[in-house]
């Protein structure tokens, strides 16, 4: 069995931007842009856009297991694309990572990058501006532990894991609001 390694991210990864262009109301293309997705980075699918395919967004289409990377503004964070979700491609404010090996399971490298420590080492990157940015040299040159394809699975479920209690948690906090409105508003008749 291999041990973990330490590579950067430009290693293990090919890194490039998304495609600007403006979304219509009505293609065959889903086009992912960051008020898609919540505060915790997770895709809302109720808010698509969508873009025509051509010549130029089918250079720019999505492969199963690219991971996005927003490197700009408040929110940061990394998100895995699967083909399940339909044809798409990425705006231009999303870094797009594609594994060059079947050595770094796409959800692991989406996984550290939210890590609480790559977040740290990003904003001490992007810190001292107006608006927060990474430059694509800086996404490449960070440092990463690979560890063998077992491990970084075992550490997916519990990133994974994690996310779900949150959504729980948060969905309970929402419940518990509205019930509280309701009661109020009954007893204050």
């Amino acid at each position: 069995m291999r041990e973990s390694i330490r590579a950067n991210v430009k290693d293990i990864a090919n890194i490039r931007f998304g495609l600007h262009v403006v979304p219509i109301e009505r293609g065959n293309i889903l086009y992912l842009q960051v008020r898609q997705f919540d505060e915790e980075g997770r895709w809302m699918p109720e808010e698509e856009e969508y873009i025509s395919y051509d010549e130029k967004s089918a250079e720019f289409l999505l492969k199963d297991g690219d991971v996005l990377f927003v490197g700009k503004g408040n929110r940061l964070f990394a998100w895995c694309y699967r083909e399940e979700y339909g044809p798409a491609v990425a705006s231009s404010i999303f870094f797009v990572l594609r594994p060059k090996s079947s050595a770094i399971y796409p959800e692991y490298l989406a996984a550290v990058l939210n890590a609480p420590q790559s977040k740290s080492a990003f904003r001490q990157l992007g810190g001292g501006t107006n608006i927060f940015s990474i430059r694509k040299s800086e996404l490449g040159a960070l440092e990463i532990t690979v560890p063998p394809l077992k491990r970084q699975q075992q550490i997916v479920a519990f990133s994974t894991g994690h996310a779900a209690e949150i959504r729980i948690a948060e969905e309970m906090i929402r419940q518990k609001k509205e019930l509280y409105k309701i009661i109020m508003s009954k007893i204050i008749r």
